[in-house]
């Protein structure tokens, strides 16, 4: 079995490119490599292990992927932080020495993936050949049905973080997150579906009306007011400016979804257009969100982030 699953990964590590020379396996398969680990000790840290303590921050550059931030803790604990999403994935790592080179060995659950890394001139930390289990990457698996990791993370050979302090603190505002089981990741697609769905469908039914409508039948699209898993209804903030669109979940353990279409000028000119956007809760919710505020730079009601704009 953990030899046809070795197989699977690297197979898929070729596949999309990433160097093989390091791949995600379970976690006892990384232990049979070495049995060297010198971090997260109770005894005195080795300067290897000491130089990444401390919260490390990953930003992708030219890209519009949300930055990362790695907290190395002295006892082993990990910690990926999402600032924009007040979210936190917590994980394990050890550092190993292997004939003079030395790893750094991610793990979360019973997966593990293994990475060198090095210190550069500017104090940076460089990973050579992340990939991160991809349990850890449910934090950023919103726009998917399936985890990704902030897109093309696991494709560079080489990451590079900077230091941003050596606090060990965990924010107390930040919530760790929660794995969710794929039912529920797909009764979640439904609802953003949905939502985007009606967003695009009262911006067409205000070309041609030109006011919003707070009724899902007018807009002809046969998406039901209630599903097994949602309901769906319309709040119009101004029939002729705004209008927010709202999934809420009828079961626990759900997020909720809510959409806004807005009506504002195009920039130099006399003519109006429609802009829409798609939020999602932070956490789990059945309370209605609070209403949308009308502007030319709307943003998404408090405890909800921006998944799309279009």
């Amino acid at each position: 079995m953990q030899y046809s699953f070795r197989k699977f990964t690297l197979a898929l590590a070729i596949a999309i490119g990433v160097n093989t020379s390091s791949f995600v396996m379970p976690r006892n398969c990384l232990a049979l490599l070495d049995n060297q680990a010198i971090a997260a000790e109770p005894s005195e840290l080795p300067a290897v292990a000491k130089q990444l303590i401390g919260k490390w921050q990953l930003t992708m550059v030219g890209s519009e992927l949300e930055p990362l931030t790695l907290l190395f803790m002295p006892d082993g604990k990990l910690y990926l932080i999402n600032s924009t999403r007040q979210s936190v994935v917590q994980g394990e790592y050890q550092i190993h020495s292997v004939n003079g080179q030395v790893y750094l060995d991610i793990f979360q659950g019973s997966f593990g993936a293994r990475t060198n890394f090095s210190f550069n001139s500017k104090g940076q930390l460089i990973l050579q050949q992340l990939f991160i289990p991809a349990v850890i990457q449910l934090m950023y698996s919103s726009n998917s049905n399936e985890p990704n990791i902030i897109g093309g993370l696991l494709m560079p050979n080489i990451l590079s973080l900077t230091r941003i302090s050596s606090d060990t603190n965990v924010d107390a505002n930040l919530n760790f997150a929660l794995f969710q089981s794929p039912a529920n990741r797909a009764r979640q697609s439904e609802a953003k579906s949905y939502v985007g769905a009606i967003n695009r469908a009262q911006q067409a039914f205000f070309l041609e009306k030109e006011y919003f409508t707070s009724k899902l039948y007018d807009l002809g699209i046969g998406i039901s007011s209630e599903t097994e898993n949602y309901k769906y209804q319309i709040v119009v903030i101004d029939s002729k400016k705004g209008v927010q669109n709202i999934a809420i979940p009828k079961k626990d353990n759900l997020k909720a979804y809510t959409g806004f279409v807005n009506i504002r000028p195009v920039v130099g000119t006399q003519e109006m257009t429609s802009v829409a956007m798609l939020c999602e809760s932070l956490k789990p919710t059945r309370d209605l969100p609070s209403k949308f505020k009308l502007s030319d730079k709307p943003t998404c009601p408090e405890g909800y982030i921006v998944l799309s704009r279009y």
